[in-house]
């Protein structure tokens, strides 16, 4: 027996049909149909099992690629030339010792309206032997007077006879001890400068910091020999900001003892 049968995909159903044909003799012939089925779901399945077996295989092959450490050279030398310039302007602070014209600047000034510092009611300068205070209101002269006398400074202010908004300061004598006293605060700014402990305000505080930054990158691994070499180049670089920094030292204490 045999017979037709019609396969469902998607929304349409066609027959799958194979003819055979058989001959009786020349003049009959019988034509007939077997029936074939085929399964899309099964090939479906079998589609998606393979695109998993894929997606795992590339998943598996995947790596992982960690950037090697690195020291950020222009940033260090960045923070030890600033370092440098630091030293360089307080050192000629330093220098200045009794005459530098900011000396008067942490002061306090009583006056009728309160306790008010000394760069709002005044500012100084140096000319010849003398500070010049520049009153901001005449009616202070009095309390600046006052504030400089107790200020332990051993100066006395006066008024201008020819200008009430001015007053006049002697600059002390420099004398051995006052040079000696002015090196020994030389000396504590480069060892601050130096060593100090604050952050990014000492050679060996960013060294330190560049240094524990590398380490972390490590990982708890030995470094390679292109890591070792980097490190060996950041200490290079230290070991010259260092040398800056004590031949700067030695050139204001020279100047201050001179």
């Amino acid at each position: 027996m045999f017979r037709s049968t019609l396969l469902r995909s998607g929304s349409l159903l066609r027959p799958l049909i194979a003819k055979n044909t058989v001959s009786f003799g020349k003049n009959y012939q019988l034509q007939t149909c077997r029936s074939f089925t085929c399964s899309s779901i099964q090939l479906a399945k079998k589609k998606t099992k393979t695109s998993k077996k894929s997606a795992k295989e590339v998943a598996s092959e995947e790596e992982i690629v960690e950037e090697a450490p690195t020291i950020d050279f222009d940033d260090a030398t960045a923070k030890f030339q600033s370092i440098i310039e630091k030293f360089n302007k307080a050192a000629s602070e330093t220098k200045l010792g009794k005459s530098n014209p900011k000396i008067f600047d942490n002061l306090t000034v009583s006056t009728h309206d309160g306790e008010v510092e000394f760069t709002s009611v005044a500012q100084t300068s140096v000319k010849g032997r003398n500070f010049i205070i520049t009153l901001f209101d005449p009616e202070n002269a009095k309390h600046v007077i006052n504030t400089v006398l107790g200020s332990g400074l051993n100066m006395n202010a006066q008024i201008d006879p020819t200008n009430k908004f001015t007053l006049k300061v002697p600059l002390p004598p420099i004398t051995t001890e006052t040079k000696k006293e002015n090196a020994k605060h030389l000396k504590d700014l480069f060892e601050k400068y130096k060593h100090g402990s604050t952050k990014n305000n000492s050679l060996s505080a960013v060294r330190a910091d560049v240094r524990n930054k590398f380490t972390k990158q490590l990982k708890g691994q030995k470094g390679t020999d292109a890591e070792t070499k980097l490190l060996a180049e950041f200490e290079k670089l230290c070991k010259s900001y260092n040398d800056k920094l004590s031949e700067a030292f030695k050139a204001a204490e020279t100047a201050i003892l001179k």
